[in-house]
């Protein structure tokens, strides 16, 4: 009697258990998403969001199509005061000038006739002015300071730079991916991406992250990024869950099996990333899987392509592990080797 009493309080204990897992998920499904849900879902139309305040009158454009655009500046301006911030997932380009007198392009315009630029925006403040500048396509800026101009042109990413590799840090903003008890997927997602540019930042591999703060961007965004950029590769970071089952754990990575050339293939790239990665962080290899038509990032990907799920946010013992620092230090690691690897494989030497 008393064993029977036993097996059905675990039995009772187990079902409660599942059950309040299963309310967590919904809870934060509701405020965010789940991946699968998300990659199921057809990317909506990026909109053409005009600049706040967009200005014509402190731009001339000339009458014959140029390569530069020139930007006069106050003969006290030093090259140091300017900064340039190019953002090719909004197609924004940024300059910022310090202690340049306030509304000073109004009486010094803006001059060429760039077929890349859509407008120009102008915020003049005491001690800092900035325009902002909107371009079509994906494009990469070159510039030059001479006799108190600055000369922007823009370029292919391609003519620029040799290795460039795209890095999705899955979700964001209000999209929360999986959250089980305080792991949230989105936040994982971005801290392994940052742990990882930290190991990057030191090669001559020109990186494209998708996001590198709290921020949503849309499917299209991201494959528009990855195959305008030629991009050499696409690493897009993930967890995984499973509402029934929670004692699966472990990595796996998916890959796109229509795409294939006989040098480097997705499933080569994948490959790598699942070895590396389980290899540095010790952690159970689940394998290779091929991505389904639901996977919108891995199916639409022109490159190769490796979408790799770090662990189950529905495993216990795997959300203790995904919480720990050295943990996520592991997964880095692995991930940066499966990247130096994949270029070894392409016959490209990454400087380091």
């Amino acid at each position: 009697m008393t064993k029977q009493l036993n097996k059905l309080l675990f039995l009772y204990s187990s079902i409660l258990g599942i059950l309040a897992m299963m309310v967590m998920v919904a809870y934060c499904m509701q405020r965010g998403g789940r991946k699968v849900e998300q990659l199921q879902e057809s990317p909506g139309e990026v909109e053409e969001q005009e600049l706040a305040g967009a200005l014509t009158d402190i731009y001339e454009k000339n009458g014959t199509e140029s390569q530069y655009l020139c930007i006069p500046l106050d003969e006290a301006i030093k090259e140091e005061q300017v900064s340039i911030e190019n953002n090719l997932m909004t197609q924004r380009l940024t300059i910022t000038i310090s202690k340049l007198e306030k509304d000073y392009f109004y009486e010094h315009k803006l001059s060429g006739n760039i077929a890349q630029v859509k407008e120009i925006a102008y915020e003049s403040n005491v001690g800092v002015s900035r325009l902002v500048i909107a371009y079509r396509g994906i494009l990469e800026f070159e510039n030059t300071f001479d006799e108190n101009h600055l000369y922007i042109s823009f370029v292919a990413p391609r003519e620029k730079y040799d290795k460039i590799m795209v890095i999705d840090p899955a979700h964001g903003g209000d999209e929360n991916g999986i959250c089980v008890e305080n792991l949230i997927e989105k936040e994982v997602t971005l801290d392994i991406a940052l742990r990882l540019k930290e190991l990057l930042d030191k090669t001559d591999i020109k990186v494209y992250y998708t996001r590198l703060s709290d921020e949503k961007k849309s499917m299209e965004q991201i494959i528009n990024l990855v195959n305008e950029t030629k991009a050499d590769m696409f690493l897009s970071i993930h967890g995984s869950l499973e509402e029934t089952d929670t004692s699966i754990y472990g990595i796996t990575t998916y890959y796109n099996e229509n795409f294939f050339i006989p040098s480097f293939s997705s499933a080569d790239f994948a490959y790598l990333v699942e070895e590396k990665v389980t290899k540095s962080a010790s952690a159970k290899a689940l394998g290779l899987e091929a991505g389904d038509e639901s996977m919108y990032l891995v199916q639409r990907a022109e490159v190769p392509v490796a979408l790799v799920e770090v662990g189950y946010f529905s495993n216990r013992q795997e959300r203790i592990l995904l919480s720990k620092e050295d943990y996520k230090d592991r997964i880095a690691k692995g991930l940066y080797e499966a990247i130096i690897a994949s270029y070894e494989q392409l016959g490209m030497e990454v400087e380091k």
